[in-house]
């Protein structure tokens, strides 16, 4: 086995995607049946959890409170080639949030990568559109508090840019429009 077929090996075993018994190499099958690969993949996942945890916690909350967390981590860990800096790691898991068929789950995510983006020095402005009412939703996930239920419905837009007190701008109905 070449040196990079080995290391796509072990990746694959590291994030839980290969299939031990389809490869031919001894190596790869005792690594494969080793307690040190199995706590190897519960530190990389517990030091995503606790990255996670400090850097987007709005989405870390939202996946918390709806008991998704442990798998959507399990699945970014699974399916992205993440870089071990910290600083990476919540844009890239906000990035795979924001694509989620779940509207809530993609709001919050968009919304907080955009705040990420302005905090940086972005100068643009990020629209995130939501079929919530942002402002309760967001109380109850930065305090840490349950969301309500039923979720307050409506159609809402948070404007994210440096030109606006707190960086933020909230508008209900139909997106703003900015000229320039």
């Amino acid at each position: 086995m070449d040196l990079a077929t080995h290391q796509r090996s072990l990746l694959g075993l590291l994030r839980s995607n290969l299939d031990s018994s389809a490869c031919t190499d001894p190596y790869i099958h005792r690594v494969a049946q080793s307690p040190d690969l199995q706590e190897a993949k519960r530190n990389i996942f517990l030091w995503r959890i606790y990255v996670l945890e400090r850097t987007a916690p709005l989405t870390f909350r939202l996946l918390e409170q709806r008991g998704q967390l442990a798998a959507r981590v399990a699945h970014f860990i699974a399916t992205r080639n993440i870089s071990p800096f910290r600083e990476t790691q919540a844009p890239a898991f906000l990035e795979a949030s924001s694509e989620s068929a779940d509207s809530l789950e993609r709001s919050v995510a968009r919304f907080e990568l955009a705040l990420l983006k302005v905090k940086a020095g972005d100068q643009g402005r990020h629209i995130a559109i939501w079929e919530f009412e942002p402002q309760v939703i967001l109380h109850s996930l930065a305090s840490a508090i349950p969301l309500p239920d039923p979720l307050p419905l409506g159609l809402y837009h948070t404007v994210v840019s440096r030109g606006f007190a707190g960086n933020l701008q909230i508008v209900s109905g139909h997106p703003p429009v900015f000229n320039g």
